[in-house]
């Protein structure tokens, strides 16, 4: 099948690179999406991973790469190492709970081709699935709000592996753009990760940096805020039909019933 980013691919434009850690119940799921819509990635496994994250990733991506992280556990650590690695002009990050939707990527094949921006941000739209298999978008976290930094180009910018950060610096703000609503993540943590999973998770941020994960507490931990169904509404994108089904059949008591 060709890809999406495979003309970027061989010019060498563009990687797209995806960091995991303790994956294994889940990320097939995240890497069917890439494959049923032709889009080419690069894997790296944290080598700390407790589970058979790196065995369950080479079943869609045989070519993933076991990868050390200077940084802890969090993938800001990893984005110089990645960008090593790659060595092409441009590199767009995305993270395992996250998937690009295909105006998202059609949007970054034009940017690509545009020198003069050395950054690109997109809308991140928080999902949640329902029982039935519908993805659900919480009505009250603005994608704008939190929109992500995720296409640069490695050489224009600088590292760094500050928590809550991009994983980058660049000096020029008026050379950095948001994308529009249409080409925006969307972001699962809610819907593959537990409770327990995500509580954890707030606990390494904290110990990684003072109340670095509290802070968030409501954002991770949606659960313990007075909860209303009609916060949610259904995203009707239809690329992300099928993942949201799979979620929903593999995931039942992570998902809602609204």
């Amino acid at each position: 099948m060709p890809t999406r980013t495979s003309g970027l691919l061989q010019s060498g434009d563009l990687t797209i690179v995806i960091a995991t850690i303790n994956s294994a119940r889940y990320i097939d799921i995240i890497l069917r999406y890439y494959r049923v819509n032709g889009i080419a990635v690069t894997l790296f496994v944290d080598d700390r991973a407790v589970d058979d994250s790196l065995a369950k990733a080479r079943e869609l991506v045989p070519d993933a790469i076991s990868i050390s992280n200077p940084g802890g556990f969090i993938a800001e650590g990893l984005l110089e190492e990645m960008a090593r690695a790659c060595r092409t002009k441009w590199l767009l990050r995305i993270d395992d709970d996250e998937l690009p939707s295909l105006a998202m990527m059609d949007f970054v094949g034009n940017a690509v081709r545009n020198d003069t921006p050395d950054v690109y941000a997109f809308p991140r739209q928080q999902c949640a699935v329902s029982r039935k298999g519908a993805l659900l978008r919480h009505g009250e976290v603005s994608p704008f709000d939190h929109r992500q930094w995720r296409l640069y180009q490695p050489a224009r910018v600088e590292f760094t592996r500050g928590l809550h950060t991009p994983g980058i610096v660049w000096d020029e703000q008026a050379r950095a753009v948001t994308a529009p609503l249409e080409a925006s993540l969307i972001h699962l943590d809610w819907a593959v990760h537990s409770y327990d999973d995500r509580r954890r998770k707030m606990e390494r941020y904290d110990a990684h940096t003072a109340n670095a994960g509290t802070k968030w507490r409501s954002y991770y931990l949606y659960e313990e805020e007075p909860f209303a169904p009609a916060i949610f509404s259904e995203l009707p994108w239809p690329e992300f039909q099928q993942t949201a089904f799979e979620i929903s059949q593999r995931f039942p008591e992570l998902c809602l019933e609204v």
